[in-house]
């Protein structure tokens, strides 16, 4: 189903963010005071328009208030990015994501309201430093409680062997799905030999997803 957001600030994460929606079908209108920016992007989405976002009147010329979601992400100049979200909190369809640059600004953004809340250097920062340490884990998922998922890849040493040689079971943890090439299975066979670089979806503790990756 197409959905039409709007996003806030048209740096790095802003741009990456609107450029993706609009990859996966939706409307996206970007705004942002820069004019370098809202051209770079223009022809990409549906709209990018030069604009103060702290203007309630303007937003609502624009449609905002009528679009499903809508992404603060302005990164530099806290005071706009929490006039923006305070604006657009005030309109009663869409939900907000808004961008925090620090632990202080975040508690603002919780008070005002706002659905979600991102920390994206933060959290990239933590997937850089997860990666680095665990190389074989290529992507995860946090559900909370120190609880995962985590998609990773079957090695030279996991290759020609089964399930059984992860030792999930001992650990607590399950395999949700296997991918080869193009052929996925879910529940994976129990007698399923892995192939090199297969996709592993594992879920289970944090900790004991950390035991296993000595077999990976």
């Amino acid at each position: 189903m197409k959905h039409t957001y709007t996003v806030v600030g048209l740096g790095v994460f802003g741009s990456t963010i609107a450029l993706e929606l609009s990859r996966l079908g939706n409307d996206v209108i970007g705004i942002d005071l820069n004019p370098g920016l809202v051209n770079d992007i223009a022809d990409r989405i549906t709209q990018a328009v030069i604009a103060d976002a702290r203007d309630e009147k303007v937003l609502r010329d624009l449609g905002v208030h009528e679009c499903d979601g809508v992404v603060v992400a302005i990164g530099e100049d806290i005071e706009a990015n929490i006039l923006a979200t305070l604006i657009v909190k005030g309109m009663p369809k869409p939900k907000v994501w808004a961008k925090a640059l620090n632990p202080n600004h975040h508690k603002i953004l919780e008070k005002l309201g706002s659905d979600h809340i991102v920390h994206p250097e933060h959290e990239m920062g933590l997937r850089l430093a997860r990666s680095m340490v665990y190389p074989e884990v290529m992507d995860y998922i946090s559900f909370g409680d120190d609880q995962f998922t985590v998609e990773v890849r079957a090695s030279e040493r996991l290759a020609g062997q089964s399930i059984d040689a992860l030792h999930l079971s001992e650990n607590g943890l399950q395999c949700l799905l296997i991918k080869h090439l193009d052929q996925v299975m879910a529940p994976p066979p129990q007698r399923y030999e892995f192939k090199l670089n297969d996709k592993i979806l594992l879920w289970g503790a944090i900790g004991n997803l950390r035991k296993i990756t000595k077999y990976l």
